[in-house]
């Protein structure tokens, strides 16, 4: 989830995530997971211990996955560079409080062994790790996903929290608040959006995918007649923006092919949940650009000094 420019530092360009000479991976993802605490601390409010000891619970079974996979394909152990506890947390804020702990063990063993050292560890993987093993288990475990309100709201009622089923009497403040049903990370705008801030300013991430992303969202939701505030405010729609479309290894390394992957995902996840019945929209157009990342960059890169 980087943004380190070629004109202001020399590149070590192996392989991604691409990096100064003077900043690791660890310290990157440092920054990543300091990002998502306003999230996390928010989660704990709202849903209580439980939804705190799940991401815990995520964040150490893929340091234990990844420890153990490198151990099994000799590779030099890298739960040290902290990349596989921003996986474990982000896959952890798309779920809901209550989910089994085991199914949630399953999920991190998916997002670590499968789509990060099967396709060849960090920097190699074509998927997102956490979206593409979030995906799967809502496939495998769906009847799990149940969430709800937030122990402010002193609801005892549970939704399927689909987009497409809410009801959309949720106010504009409870969304930014995050006291609507959603994902233990996702819920609250204003969380994501103050990580996002601190990301942006130690400028570990850019604007340029977020703003595409939203941009589009919000713009094609006003042509398809839809509200673009309740399209961008809900559905894990800020997450996706600013932790998901700003993934180094997944997402293209040139600024034009930030934009176009920001507005590809826009536009699929607005054809997704205006005009087909697919579950999880968003997801599926996160892993599509994601496969696209390969051509938009070679499509969109410029020879050196050009």
């Amino acid at each position: 989830m980087t943004d380190f420019r070629p004109e202001i530092a020399e590149l070590k360009q192996f392989s991604a995530p691409y990096i100064k000479e003077d900043t690791s991976v660890s310290k990157i993802m440092t920054h990543v997971m300091v990002g998502l605490l306003p999230s996390l601390i928010l989660s704990g409010i709202l849903f209580g211990g439980s939804a705190l000891l799940l991401t815990g619970f995520c964040i150490l079974t893929s340091l234990l996955w990844e420890f153990i996979i490198c151990l099994i394909l000799k590779r030099k152990n890298s739960i040290n560079d902290l990349s596989a506890a921003v996986t474990g947390m982000i896959f952890a804020y798309m779920l809901p409080t209550g989910f089994p702990f085991w199914q949630a063990a399953i999920g991190t063993f998916i997002a670590i062994v499968v789509f990060k050292h099967l396709f060849g560890g960090l920097g190699k993987n074509i998927f997102n790790p956490a979206v593409a093993s979030r995906l799967v288990c809502w496939f495998i475990f769906r009847s799990s996903f149940i969430y709800y309100e937030p122990d402010v709201n002193s609801a005892d009622m549970p939704s399927y929290g689909e987009l497409s089923l809410m009801s959309g009497v949720d106010s504009y403040g409870d969304m930014f608040l995050g006291r609507v049903c959603g994902g233990l990370g996702e819920v609250s705008v204003i969380a994501l959006l103050t990580g996002a801030f601190y990301l942006v300013s130690m400028r570990v991430i850019s604007l340029y995918e977020p703003a595409a992303f939203l941009g589009t969202i919000y713009l094609f939701s006003a042509i398809a007649g839809k509200d673009g505030l309740y399209q961008i405010l809900a559905g894990g729609t800020v997450l996706a923006a600013f932790f998901l479309c700003c993934d180094t290894v997944t997402t293209p390394s040139t600024n034009i092919g930030k934009i176009i992957f920001g507005i590809a995902a826009g536009f699929l996840t607005c054809v997704f949940r205006f005009f087909t019945d697919i579950p999880q929209g968003l997801l599926f157009a996160i892993l599509i650009c994601n496969l696209l990342t390969i051509v938009i960059d070679r499509v969109t890169e410029t020879a050196p000094g050009k």
